[in-house]
């Protein structure tokens, strides 16, 4: 088995702000706190300590954490959480090694083509109130430092979403700068670290991503380059989401969210019904989320997948047709608000729009495929639909405000795409706002109720040809082959 040690290159350390600062005689180093003038150390030797840490949920995201890490070798030295608020008051050192009222078991299981552990456990019954310090290991393997997580507002909250992240200099100051934005948990729209079959490259992805993925929750969903793992092997056992893991939703605060893996996954007919399974979830998701917005419940639905409906950038026009004009009608019946996607390595942004045109009360695509990988082109003259369109590195910030979803869009890098050192100010790439949807139109969506495969009058098993044919096109162009 190919093992950590057998990689060729380690990845550079990001040099990040701490989460807590450290107090007169409590030393540490990136926001851990540790050293002499704590009363017990924040982690422990072992044989196995945990890496590539990073919290997601998998259950109700304000009173829930899952901490997904990874343990060299196939025996399992255990896997718990130990964990519990942070209390008014508490300096970091208190943070640190205070006791700690809570503690969960969890599991593990066998990382796709590495010699290693997944570890997986959940905090439960938290205070949503209030940020929360825990631990993650065992007494036999070692523990991790002691990492903070935010709160869970109910209200007035912020999310950042980027795509095609890879390991690049650009890749390291969008985790650096989106940590600093300190949002209360970020969306990766697939593409995360470009492994493309060889494993261990994850092992340099998540040491990379660590300093923001143990503070800040991480909601993905798998692109193409997932699909070259082992079929999204590589994937599934080294990220933890609710639900199907590869597909879900969740509600946070006034707004649903459902990620969908778009088809990434689909190498083959044997893979057709797990994607027409997916469609039909679709459709009962979004439809019961169009209901609850009616009602008052909600206020905002966002679509999330790796995937473009439609692109401005050079070559790269929708190769599934039949695919696309299935989503759209998914979208447009329910009134998906916003469709957060990558795959293509812009930044684009299109106005309100449906079936490749402007379209009152259509959906807003945002196209952040500048999480770090190489850049590629636009086209020359760009269709009415598309609000502004660039080719810069960066992510997008939302801010959540009441009824009203405003988003800023950060780039990384000055104009001459040199990335900016630490501290320098970020250039806004973009503003924009969604207004949350009327009473009347709410109500309207609702009419609209979700059609069963026997009545949609669709052609599926085209569909599944095409989107077998796109998978195989994208990945022979995106090798060179």
């Amino acid at each position: 088995m190919i093992t950590r040690r057998s990689l060729l290159k380690s990845t550079p350390a990001l040099l990040l702000p701490p989460l807590f600062g450290a107090l007169p005689g409590c030393g540490g180093s990136d926001g851990d706190a540790a050293g002499a003038g704590c009363a017990t150390p924040v982690s422990t030797a072992g044989t196995q300590p945990p890496r590539g840490l990073h919290a997601s949920w998998t259950g109700d995201p304000r009173t829930t954490r899952t901490l997904t890490w990874f343990t060299d070798g196939s025996s399992d030295p255990g896997s718990v959480i130990e964990y519990g608020p942070v209390e008014a008051g508490m300096s970091d050192c208190e943070i640190a090694s205070a006791a700690f009222p809570s503690r969960a078991e969890g599991s593990a299981q066998a990382t796709y083509g590495v010699d290693a552990l997944t570890h997986t456990a959940t905090a439960s019954e938290l205070d949503p109130a209030k940020a929360l310090r825990y631990r993650v290991g065992s007494e036999a393997g070692g523990w991790s430092a002691v990492r903070v997580l935010p709160a869970a507002p109910a209200e007035g909250f912020r999310f950042c979403h980027f795509g095609d992240h890879a390991m690049s200099d650009a890749s390291r100051a969008v985790v650096a700068r989106v940590q600093q934005r300190a949002p209360d948990f970020t969306i990766i729209a697939g593409d995360l670290s470009y492994a493309n079959g060889e494993q261990p490259v994850w092992d340099q992805y998540f040491d990379m991503l660590e300093p923001l993925a143990a503070r800040v929750p991480l909601m993905t969903c798998p692109g193409n380059h997932e699909a070259k793992d082992g079929g999204g092997d590589g994937y599934r056992t080294r990220m933890t989401q609710p639900g199907q893991n590869t597909y879900y939703s969740f509600d946070y605060g006034n707004v649903h969210f459902c990620f969908s893996t778009g088809g990434s996954l689909v190498g083959d007919l044997a893979d057709a019904g797990a994607l027409l399974a997916e469609l039909a979830w679709l459709e009962s998701d979004l439809a019961d989320a169009a209901r609850r917005r009616a009602a008052g419940a909600i206020d905002f639905i966002v679509f999330v997948q790796h995937y473009t409906i439609w692109t401005s950038c050079e070559g790269r026009d929708p190769a599934n047709f039949t695919l696309v004009a299935l989503e759209e009608n998914i979208l447009l019946r329910h009134g998906v608000d916003l469709l957060a996607v990558g795959h293509d390595h812009i930044y684009e942004r299109s106005q309100p729009m449906g079936y490749g045109r402007p379209r009152d009360g259509g959906y807003v695509q945002v196209t952040q495929g500048g999480g770090g990988q190489s850049l590629y082109e636009l086209v020359v003259n760009r269709s009415d639909w598309s609000a502004i369109a660039l080719l810069r590195h960066g992510f997008t910030e939302f801010v959540v405000d009441g009824t009203t979803l405003r988003g800023t869009t950060y780039g990384v890098e000055n104009d001459a795409l040199e990335v900016l050192p630490d501290g320098a100010e970020l250039p806004v790439l973009d503003t924009f706002e969604i207004p949350a949807r009327s009473t009347t139109a709410r109500a309207a969506f609702v009419v609209a109720a979700a059609k069963s495969r026997a009545d949609a009058g669709f052609d599926y098993e085209a569909m599944i040809r095409h989107t077998i044919e796109r998978n195989r096109l994208h990945d022979l162009a995106e090798t060179g082959a």
